[in-house]
C-alpha cells in the first residue's frame, strides 16, 4: 500500500477505502497544479516529485515558501469549505505524481467511516505547526540561520529513502532559497558561499549540493553559524 504519511493513523480497510476514491495526476516540472484564488476542490498527497507552493506579495511578485515532497499533503483546506479558494499557487519542480481526494468524496468517506474525519484533524494540526514554526523563525531567527535551517528542512524533503549521511541535491536555485528562508538573495549566496568554502555544500546551477549533511545540521544549532556576534 503507497505510503502517504498523513494516511498513517487510519485503520488498513480505511485507508485502502481513502485511497481508492482518490485521482492520479502526474505533473512536468514547471507545471502548475493550482493557482492561487482558483476554487479549491481537493487537497493532494504527493507520491513521487515535488512541488513548491508560493504566494503573491503586496507588489505582486510569487515568492515561495513552502517545498512539499513525498508522504506530504497540500490544499488541505478544501477540506473545510466548500467552494473556498486557494490560497497558494502550487508548481511542479520536478515530474510529480499526486493522488487528489476531493471535497465530495471526502465527505461521504466521512459519512460512512466517522473514524476517516480524523485526517483532516491530521492536515490541520500539520499545517499549524508548519505556520508556527515558520513564523517563530522569521520573528526571532537570524537572517543567515534562517538560510542554515531552511536547507535543513530541505534536505528533510530531498532525502527520502537516502542514508542520513549521504550527500542530498536540493534541485533549487539560490533565489528560491532565499524566498524560503525569507532574506535577500545577497545574504543567501553570502551563506551558501561560506557553506562552500567550510566543504558542507557545493554549488552548482539551479541545485545546492549538501555535502555533509550531519555538519549542516551541527550549524543549525548554532546562534551565529557563520562566526558573526
Amino acid at each position: 500500500m503507497l505510503e502517504l504519511g498523513l494516511l498513517s493513523d487510519l485503520a488498513p480497510s480505511e485507508r485502502r477505502e481513502v485511497v481508492a476514491t482518490m485521482h492520479r495526476h502526474t505533473y512536468a516540472t514547471g507545471e502548475v497544479v493550482f493557482h492561487e484564488g482558483d476554487t479549491a476542490d481537493s487537497v493532494h498527497f504527493v507520491v513521487e516529485g515535488r512541488v513548491v507552493a508560493r504566494r503573491s506579495s503586496e507588489q505582486g511578485d510569487r515568492l515561495a515558501y513552502s517545498v512539499m515532497g513525498p508522504g506530504q499533503a497540500f490544499g488541505e483546506l478544501a477540506m473545510i469549505v466548500r467552494a473556498g479558494r486557494r490560497t497558494a499557487t502550487i508548481e511542479a519542480v520536478e515530474p510529480t505524481v499526486t493522488l487528489a481526494l476531493a471535497f465530495a468524496d471526502f465527505e461521504r468517506l466521512c459519512a460512512k467511516h466517522p473514524e476517516v474525519s480524523r485526517l483532516l484533524v491530521r492536515l490541520l494540526a500539520a499545517r499549524v505547526n508548519r505556520l508556527t514554526e515558520a513564523l517563530m523563525e522569521a520573528l526571532h531567527t537570524p537572517a543567515e540561520l534562517r538560510v542554515v535551517r531552511s536547507l535543513v528542512s530541505l534536505c528533510g524533503v530531498y532525502a527520502v529513502g537516502a542514508q542520513s549521511r549521504s550527500p542530498v541535491t536540493v534541485q533549487l536555485n539560490q533565489s528560491e532559497l532565499a524566498e524560503l528562508a525569507g532574506v535577500t538573495r545577497p545574504t543567501a549566496n553570502r551563506v551558501l558561499r561560506r557553506l562552500e568554502s567550510g566543504g558542507v555544500v557545493a554549488l552548482d546551477r539551479g541545485r545546492v549540493t549538501v555535502v555533509d549533511p550531519g555538519a549542516l545540521r551541527r550549524t543549525a544549532t548554532v546562534t551565529h553559524p557563520l562566526g558573526h556576534a
